[in-house]
């Protein structure tokens, strides 16, 4: 499934694609220490220069991470990650769950979709899942898949009575060990069925999605509450219509750190402002964050229609509709990790390899070089972020600037995968370091303040 992750390059159905390399893994020494060969970047010892957060921008966010690091009932804080692959693929976020409910408390593994949906490039980590019978996905995006996708950006969808999708807490993963709460998240309407559940092997509870006749479709939840520890969540379709599930929440109904990854592989900043936002608004209020992270860039980088006017739109309509949906939720829009392109493209994989003994060097058109795109679309958040007193972190800059892709792929144990997009999973943890770090430092000096 890791291989799912980066099966595909900045974008999906039809957009650019690449084959994915697995990370090597580090040479561990007979001391225990790790051997490090070639040139490794690293995350500057602070990172918080790169955290533009003015006074009041991250309030929400550190008054719940003070309530939750004194154990106070106020301390539930969700962080919502909206993003494309970089987030979709749960590695950053992880690094991010770990390093904040390590600090601040385990509040559980938040949102996830409902069982394995049937959608390429679905990977979430702490959490295990899985399907039996037929199921189908609607994905946020995907040419003709059709609204309501939800707050995850995916619908799965069923009409075979008795197939099955289960969400389970994952005792062998750094997060996700214990809930105390499911939420089943569906979509009710008068043509739908029976949606029969049951916890680990318990009696099964029966739950209509019917509405009446005259009752429009809209969003419900379902809260299912159990002993706080390990259980699994089994959804069953109970016949009489179809059913259609938005996900599964998991949490612990105790102060603590939430982190939901709620990206979508390909996706851009206009596909989340574009999406029903009745249903998402919805969603994200029931969620009710203390943090909200837009993580988008990549994709707009490799748009050739790219209007960089539009993007700064975006941003502007976007925050607006998180801030009526969560309006004690942060914002923190974070820049895009540096991208390698080429200018001559594929024509250098067709080129033939230097004769033995000559040193012909690589053709200029053929290094790999930051876009120049990337540097004005980082521009435009940041302007944004400004514009609309949200906070800004600026990742390119905090791992190192432009052109570092080669070295990250070439690195020894690589940073990045050979499509030159995506990070390995040290580089993932290495951004959601920089992040956390900088979040933190900021944390300290608005406490300190606050203490007085």
């Amino acid at each position: 499934m890791a291989g799912a992750l980066v099966g595909c390059g900045t974008g999906c159905d039809g957009e650019r694609a690449h084959k994915s390399q697995h990370p090597r893994e580090p040479v561990v020494l007979g001391d225990g220490g790790v051997a490090e060969v070639g040139p490794t970047p690293t995350v500057p010892e602070s990172t918080h220069g790169f955290l533009d957060a003015p006074p009041g921008t991250l309030d929400f966010l550190f008054q719940g991470l003070a309530a939750a690091e004194k154990g106070e009932p106020a301390g539930r804080v969700v962080a919502v990650v909206f993003g494309d692959s970089h987030t979709a693929g749960d590695a950053m976020t992880s690094r991010l769950r770990t390093t904040f409910q390590g600090r601040f408390g385990d509040g559980g593994r938040g949102t996830v979709a409902a069982g394995a949906p049937p959608a390429k490039h679905y990977y979430q980590r702490d959490v295990k899942y899985g399907r039996t019978g037929t199921w189908t996905a609607s994905v946020a995006g995907k040419r003709g898949d059709d609204e309501p996708f939800g707050l995850a950006g995916v619908r799965v969808s069923g009409t075979k009575k008795g197939a099955q999708l289960w969400v389970e807490t994952c005792g062998d993963c750094p997060n996700g060990k214990r809930t105390a709460q499911f939420e089943i998240l569906y979509y009710a309407a008068p043509d739908h069925g029976l949606l029969r559940y049951r916890v680990d092997d318990g009696a099964w509870t029966e739950l209509s999605t019917k509405t009446t006749t005259i009752e429009p479709p809209h969003p419900a939840r379902q809260v299912v509450p159990v002993p706080d520890g390990a259980h699994k969540l089994t959804l069953e379709h109970g016949g009489g219509g179809a059913i259609d599930l938005f996900g599964v929440v998991l949490e612990r109904l105790r102060p603590g750190v939430i982190v939901d990854a709620l990206g979508v592989v390909g996706r851009r900043l206009g596909s989340l402002r574009s999406w029903d936002w009745s249903i998402i608004g919805e969603q994200l209020a029931t969620r009710d964050p203390r943090l909200v992270i837009l993580q988008y860039g990549t994709n707009e980088a490799d748009d050739p229609q790219l209007v960089l006017e539009d993007m700064a739109k975006y941003y502007d309509e976007t925050i607006l509709r998180i801030r009526a949906a969560a309006p004690t939720a942060s914002i923190l829009i974070l820049g895009p990790p540096d991208m390698g392109v080429r200018e001559a493209g594929k024509a250098c994989d067709r080129m033939k390899p230097p004769k033995p003994g000559v040193d012909a060097g690589v053709m200029p058109e053929c290094e790999w070089r930051t876009p120049g795109i990337l540097r004005e679309i980082i521009a435009v958040e940041h302007a944004a972020a400004v514009r609309n007193k949200v906070a800004f972190f600026d990742t390119f800059a905090a791992m190192g600037g432009g052109d570092q892709m080669a070295g990250w792929v070439l690195a020894e144990p690589p940073v990045a995968f050979k499509d030159h997009v995506h990070l390995t999973k040290l580089g993932y943890e290495r951004w959601a370091d920089a992040l956390s770090g900088a979040i933190l430092e900021d944390y300290a000096r608005w406490h300190r303040g606050t203490a007085h």
